[in-house]
């Protein structure tokens, strides 16, 4: 029976270790939190569709929430962009659940298909060999171990000790870019007038000129408000967010009544390379998410699958690489690359004022189309990129990085129709030099 050790019960880690115990894979997840203690204290969007490509069971109607209408604003307040949506989204594939409820739900079905879990586990870096991974090493109850295993995953999050402490002739990259990073303060307040807006999801860009995003979604019971800085955030900052959101929601609670913690999140590409010999990255560790918002639990959850699907095909050549590559070859044709263009206007906001964001959403050059260009990048073509960048000629001193941002977005599907399907050395090197470049 082959072992496979999951490093960190995170969603994808937790797809994969379930599909594979189900198959007769002898699994084991190491996990830093107690049982008790695992889960964020806050609700998060989702689609019900990745639990079914996961082979997860849905969970009850009664433990999630359909739909979000949702709107951007710009710093002012002046626009509203409405996304689609309307009465009918209640009806969507679109849920938001509660963070605590959906990792014991995975968890309790993990152990129902026979994985085994070791909470407490504090994971200290990786065990190598070489180019291969045996396993890593953790810390428990003051006592270091090591946890081999033929193939290891690292489910260990953005700041995951295993990929920060893979040796350079992986090629695996050890660390994401602070620049690449979200940090968010995320809390609930009481809703005491039962104010409702419509939509009742808004995200406001920039607010109050930190660079970032903030939420504001009212439900009857409850008001939640995410606020969200690229880099790092300061209290300094979450206060003057909170009193600005106070003056445009009345009844909101002055102390919150659930969350009031922050967390960091990764808002990068996925990693040019998530795989070794024995070894793969999932979920955020190997940046696994939307780049403009740091969403990933749909990704991490069908990752998991491609993941456990090249693992088990995998298995009679030991668990090389060049097997390997199908999972990474996979995801990133389904998914990771059609997120590049996210990723490339994630990165143009690093270059604007909160007074440039009126600008763009005011002159209409920061639209729904771009805002909902997570699928693909179908109309950039010339006429689009002079029409966006004469309008945005009042602003000249962002041309040179607004040109390069529309420049790059052609690119992509260039770098995903080179992408090799089979493991081949060199021209996978050549391929990762020209994804860096996005």
């Amino acid at each position: 029976m082959s072992s496979v050790l999951i490093a960190g019960a995170g969603h994808g880690g937790l797809s994969a270790a379930a599909i594979l115990a189900k198959n007769g894979y002898k699994v084991t997840v190491l996990e830093k939190h107690t049982k008790d203690s695992i889960g964020h204290d806050w609700h998060d969007a989702m689609d019900i569709p990745a639990f079914r490509f996961a082979d997860i069971p849905v969970p009850d109607e009664k433990d999630f929430r359909r739909g979000l209408h949702m709107c951007y604003m710009n710093p002012q307040k002046t626009v509203r962009l409405v996304m689609d949506g309307g009465p009918g989204v209640a009806q969507s594939n679109c849920i938001t659940i509660d963070r605590k409820f959906l990792i014991n739900y995975l968890i309790k079905h993990c152990e129902d298909c026979g994985v085994n879990f070791i909470f407490g586990a504090d994971i200290k870096e990786a065990v190598t060999e070489g180019s291969k991974v045996l396993g890593v090493r953790a810390e428990i109850q003051g006592e270091e171990k090591e946890f081999l295993a033929d193939m290891t995953v690292d489910a260990a999050g953005m700041y995951s000790p295993v990929r920060r402490s893979l040796p350079e002739e992986m090629g695996i990259q050890n660390e994401i870019p602070e620049e690449d990073t979200f940090e968010i303060y995320r809390a609930y307040y009481e809703n005491t007038e039962n104010y409702i807006t419509d939509p009742n999801y808004t995200v406001i860009f920039f607010n109050c000129g930190k660079p970032g995003l903030d939420w504001v979604i009212t439900e009857e019971d409850y008001i939640d408000v995410l606020i969200g800085k690229f880099g790092r955030l300061t209290e300094e900052e979450i206060e003057a967010s909170l009193e600005d959101i106070r003056k445009n929601y009345p009844g909101m609670g002055e102390k919150p009544i659930r969350g009031g913690s922050t967390a960091r999140i990764p808002l990068t590409k996925t990693l040019p390379l998530i795989v070794a010999d024995s070894f793969a990255l999932v979920g955020d560790s190997a940046g696994m998410t939307v780049p403009l918002n740091g969403s990933g639990i749909d990704l991490s959850l069908q990752a998991g699958k491609l993941l456990a699907s090249a693992v088990m095909a995998s298995k009679k050549n030991g668990f090389r690489k060049e097997d390997l590559w199908q999972y990474q070859y996979r995801y990133f044709t389904l998914f990771g690359l059609d997120l590049v263009p996210v990723s490339i206007m994630r990165r143009f906001f690093g270059y604007l004022t909160a007074e440039d964001l009126d600008f763009f959403l005011e002159k209409g050059i920061l639209t729904q189309k771009e805002i909902g260009m997570a699928g693909g990048i179908s109309g950039i073509t010339p006429s689009y990129v002079i029409e966006k960048i004469t309008a945005a000629l009042p602003k000249a001193r962002l041309l040179p990085d607004l040109a390069r941002s529309l420049k790059q977005l052609p690119l992509y599907p260039v770098i995903k129709s080179t992408m090799p399907s089979e493991w081949d050395s060199k021209k996978v090197n050549e391929w990762i030099k020209k994804y860096k470049i996005l």
